[in-house]
């Protein structure tokens, strides 16, 4: 839900709750859906290391496994790049890459298949550090190109930061043909005692792996004697040090008519209670794709999943609950067999605890996977996009972008030519609402070419999540996917805390990240300033690494401390908030109407306090974004409240340039 935290004076803090109306529902007795708890990440770094926990050079021969990769420098400055090669099998540092002045916006390409200091049938995994830029990596994971009718094509994203709570929703011991297997790479400094909890119906199994640093270590079922064959697994993996994951589902065995497989990012621990997933389909695209979802509950108390399905570029939500689920169970869920879908795309938001959720989408022929999303971003890099690359049916990737605000804030959408880092066009998306998510064709603009790469920066102001479907039309298994980027941040060491920006206009979304608290905790944060303490607030509990994450829009200037406290453990974090750059004032509340004064022709949205600390959902008012006129005046007329009777509060927040504004207003009802 959109909690969105401000204060209202420099002593005095409203928590701030938007609740859309209520959508239709499975179980109607269950709450509605609200927009979502902004969430943080750690502040930006000018260098980033990013983690490749599995590379592969012509593994299983000549036409096997093999993994390029692109790496993408998505800061202001040039950069030098390092690339570590360290085996599979021993742990040793097989070579060292470096590459010098690499441009802004510029990516660039490593094919281990051509690289001969590579042994072939070699396994890697690899460290890429950068010194003076951040960068991203996506790879993407190949068999028997030579042979499109039976070629597999997946695909991960490099990840920058690791948890020590870590997971897998999906892991499968041959079920239906489907063979799961991880990689797991120890981020940390010294050696990673990693336990992996399998749990599928009431057992449990636990294994145990010792990872050195900057080196993988993996776990296949098959080779696991106390895993059961034809089970399906949710597993949660624990480790002294941070680690990121890769995990490889397989269908692709010598009988298969059609092989296939996908690639999925370990989901790390957060106390984010929405997860957003911009592409589910059902028998969808020509090619009768259709999704299934894996909902796993990563926190440390049971919870009920809420599901809110809307098709492409629409608002309207449509509501199913699965089972309330124990810490580290999944949950499966096949679109095709709920009758309030119709067939198509839709977008997905999950809600209602700590969950992570894979979509695993597959056609008769082809299968491609990813993960949910929930960290608030106002900027997405995706490091690969192309256009019929290799030829008319070659690689086309499509991506879905999804908007996580109310807002409806334009998006915009910047194409740099992966040749030579130059922009080629920009596109602007506008009124896209809450929760859903557009499609973006490379073959349908106009400006770009075929057979042509791009890298592609999204701006989505007040939050987004996006993701590439890879297309490939030759034969085969010809799909992957992959997740956008947010701009790397640095990774924080254990017990401290951030918040980014550290200094903005009023009205910025401070995103803030605490670690070294309990996990699994009740907790509350506190607003502070120079003029005196602010009130607990109670929140989200923290997660199962002990983290705990959130935004701050703040109005009051000046310097401002943000406290959580978990089980007796407290953490600071502190932000200066500097004068606003616009402003909004009711200047009319009634029951039944509200009219504000702000800038001219921006988004802003209206609420209703009710005395007894609900939210009203007068027609005309719950959910109803409008955009303020040539004069600045934004108004809403909606039907009046008559329940309960008492003091209300009416609220106006608008948002601009990715800062928001607000305002509030006592009203009597009736």
């Amino acid at each position: 839900m959109l909690t969105m935290l401000r204060s209202v004076s420099i002593v005095m803090v409203a928590a701030i709750v938007v609740t859309l109306a209520v959508p239709a529902r499975v179980n109607a007795a269950t709450s509605s859906e609200r927009p979502p708890t902004l969430t943080g990440q750690a502040a930006a770094t000018a260098t980033t290391t990013v983690y490749l926990p599995n590379i592969t050079r012509m593994l299983g021969g000549p036409d096997g496994w093999q993994t390029p990769f692109i790496v993408q420098n998505v800061g202001t400055v040039a950069t030098d790049l390092t690339m570590s090669f360290y085996a599979f099998s021993d742990g040793t540092l097989v070579k060292t890459r470096v590459v010098t002045a690499l441009q802004p916006g510029t990516s660039v390409f490593h094919d281990p298949n051509s690289d001969t200091e590579l042994a072939a049938g070699g396994q890697f995994s690899v460290v890429v550090a950068s010194t003076t830029s951040p960068i991203v990596a996506v790879v993407n994971e190949h068999q028997n190109v030579s042979n499109p009718t039976r070629q597999e094509a997946l695909s991960y994203s490099g990840l920058s930061s690791g948890s020590t709570s870590v997971s897998l929703p999906y892991v499968a011991d041959q079920v239906s043909g489907w063979l799961t297997t991880f990689i797991m790479q120890n981020l940390g400094s010294a050696t990673a005692n990693v336990t992996a909890k399998f749990v599928t119906g009431t057992t449990t199994v636990t294994l145990l792996r010792t990872i050195a640093p900057g080196r993988s270590g993996f776990v296949d079922p098959r080779f696991e004697s106390q895993l059961a064959v034809g089970s399906e697994y949710g597993v949660t993996l624990t480790s002294d040090q941070p680690i990121a994951v890769v995990v490889n589902a397989h269908n692709d065995a010598a009988s298969a008519v059609f092989p296939k497989g996908f690639s999925y990012n370990g989901v790390p621990a957060s106390s984010l209670r929405d997860q957003f997933v911009p592409y589910v389909a059902r028998n969808a695209d020509t090619v009768r794709r259709s999704s299934r979802l894996l909902v796993q509950n990563s926190g440390l108390a049971a919870a009920v999943p809420h599901l809110f399905f809307r098709k492409f570029d629409t608002a309207t939500p449509i509501g199913i609950d699965l089972p309330s689920l124990q810490p580290g169970a999944t949950a499966s869920f096949d679109p095709t067999t709920a009758g309030q879908l119709a067939d198509g795309e839709y977008s997905l938001h999950v809600t209602g605890g700590q969950f992570a959720v894979v979509d695993a989408l597959t056609t008769q022929t082809s299968a491609m996977g990813y993960v949910s999303q929930s960290a608030f971003t106002d900027t997405i890099y995706l490091p690969n996009i192309t256009r019929t690359l290799g030829g008319p049916n070659g690689w086309t990737t499509p991506f879905i972008v999804q908007a996580t605000s109310q807002f409806q804030q334009p998006i915009t959408i910047k194409w740099f030519r992966f040749a030579d880092g130059q922009l080629v066009t920009t596109q602007t998306l506008v009124g896209l609402p809450y929760g859903a998510s557009h499609r973006v064709d490379p073959r349908a603009v106009t400006a770009l070419t075929d057979d042509t790469q791009y890298a592609v920066v999204v701006n989505i102001p007040i939050g987004g999540q996006a993701v590439v479907t890879e297309l490939n039309l030759s034969g085969g298994d010809g799909e992957m996917a992959y997740e956008g980027f947010a701009p790397p941040a640095t990774p924080l060491a254990a017990g401290a805390s951030a918040c980014t920006p550290a200094t903005g206009p009023a009205g910025t979304p401070f995103n803030c990240t605490f670690t070294g608290l309990p996990a699994g905790a009740a907790a509350t944060f506190t607003l502070s300033a120079a003029g005196g303490s602010g009130t607990p607030v109670n929140t989200a509990p923290t997660a199962a690494d002990g983290t705990w994450t959130g935004v701050f829009v703040l109005t009051a200037t000046g310097q401002r401390t943000v406290t959580i406290t978990a089980a007796g453990v407290t953490k600071f974090a502190q932000v200066n908030v500097t004068p606003a750059t616009f402003t909004v004032q009711i200047t009319q509340a009634g029951n039944g109407s509200i009219t504000a004064k702000t800038s001219p022709n921006i988004n802003c949205i209206a609420f209703v306090v009710l005395s007894d600390g609900t939210f009203s959902q007068a027609t005309g008012l719950a959910g109803v974004v409008k955009t303020s006129d040539a004069s600045g005046i934004v108004t809403w007329t909606y039907t009046p409240d008559s329940k309960p009777v008492g003091q209300a509060r009416q609220e106006v927040i608008c948002a601009s340039g990715g800062t928001e504004a607000f305002d509030a207003r006592s009203i009597s009802i009736p």
